[in-house]
C-alpha cells in the first residue's frame, strides 16, 4: 500500500511540475509578444495629405504627436466578456504599436497561486492569434491562420481611437473618405485586406466602427459577419484624449449584439 501511495504521489507531483512548466512557457510567450509591440520601430510622421481631414483632425484632437511620437501605448482595462447569457469580468492590459500594425491584449481572471484563466489576443508580425489557457497551462482555445490574421488586423484598425498617434504615423494604413462623416482604413493582407469604417459625430469624435465581413470563429467554423463597435466618454488620460468606454459585437440581420465591453482605467505612452 505504501508503495502504491508513493507512486501516486510521484505521478501527481510530476503532473503538477509539468503544468507549471507549461504555464511558465505560456507566460514567457505572452511577455515575448508584449515586448514585440513595446519595442516597435520608432515612428515617423506620414504625409498628412494621405489622411482624410476628419481623421486627421480627430488625431490632433486626441493630442497625437504632442511630446513626440511614442513607440506604443499601454493601458489597463476593466473588461467584460459575454459568456452565454451572462457577462464575466476580466481585468486586462493592452499594448498598441504606433509605427506598424500590432497589438497584444492580455486578460487574466484572478486566481491563486496563478490566474484562473489567462487570455492573449494579438496581432504581431502580420499574424493574428487568440489563445485561452486554464491556469496558464491547459489550453482551452486557440485560433490562428489567415482568418485570424484578418480578424485581428481589423481589431487593430478599430482600436485606433485608443492610439491616435498611429493615425498620423502608421504608413501601412490606406485611408479613404467615404462621406463627410465616414472614413475607411485598410491594411493589405492575404487572402484579402482588412478594412474598417469609422463614423464621426458632429463634434468630430469617432463614435462607431463597422466592418461588413469580419471572420467569426467562435463556433469552430469561420463565418463572415457584420461587425460593429461603439466608443464614448472621451477624456484626457496619460497625455492623450481617448474614449474611456467601448463595446463591440456582431450585427446579424440588423440586430446588434455586443460580446465585449471595456473601460480604460489607466493609460500611458511608451517612448
Amino acid at each position: 500500500m505504501k508503495i502504491v501511495l508513493v507512486v501516486v504521489l510521484i505521478l501527481v507531483l510530476a503532473a503538477v511540475v509539468a503544468q507549471l512548466v507549461m504555464a511558465r512557457g505560456f507566460l514567457a510567450e505572452v511577455a515575448r509578444q508584449e515586448d514585440k509591440v513595446r519595442n516597435a520601430p520608432v515612428p515617423q510622421m506620414r504625409d498628412p495629405d494621405s489622411i482624410p481631414e476628419p481623421m486627421r483632425r480627430f488625431a490632433l484632437r486626441g493630442f497625437a504627436g504632442q511630446g513626440g511620437l511614442p513607440r506604443a501605448v499601454h493601458f489597463t482595462q476593466a473588461a467584460e466578456l459575454l459568456r452565454g447569457d451572462a457577462w464575466s469580468t476580466l481585468p486586462a492590459r493592452q499594448h498598441i504599436a504606433i509605427a506598424e500594425p500590432g497589438f497584444a491584449w492580455v486578460g487574466e481572471q484572478p486566481g491563486w497561486p496563478v490566474p484562473f484563466v489567462r487570455v492573449i489576443d494579438r496581432f504581431t508580425d502580420g499574424e493574428g492569434e487568440l489563445e485561452v489557457r486554464l491556469f496558464g497551462s491547459i489550453r482551452l482555445a486557440r485560433v490562428r491562420g489567415p482568418d485570424a490574421d484578418v480578424g485581428e488586423a481589423m481589431r487593430y484598425l478599430a482600436e485606433l481611437p485608443w492610439a491616435p498617434d498611429a493615425i498620423l504615423a502608421n504608413g501601412a494604413i490606406t485611408w479613404r473618405q467615404i462621406d463627410p462623416q465616414t472614413v475607411e482604413a485598410e491594411l493589405p493582407l492575404s487572402p484579402r485586406p482588412a478594412a474598417v469604417r469609422f463614423r464621426f459625430d458632429d463634434a468630430g469624435d469617432v463614435v462607431e466602427i463597422a466592418a461588413a465581413d469580419r471572420p467569426d470563429t467562435s463556433s469552430g467554423e469561420t463565418v463572415l459577419r457584420p461587425w460593429r463597435g461603439l466608443f464614448s466618454d472621451y477624456v484626457e488620460m496619460g497625455g492623450r484624449r481617448i474614449p474611456r468606454t467601448a463595446e463591440v459585437g456582431y450585427a446579424d440581420d440588423g440586430v446588434y449584439a455586443p460580446y465585449f465591453r471595456g473601460r480604460i482605467t489607466s493609460y500611458r505612452v511608451l517612448r
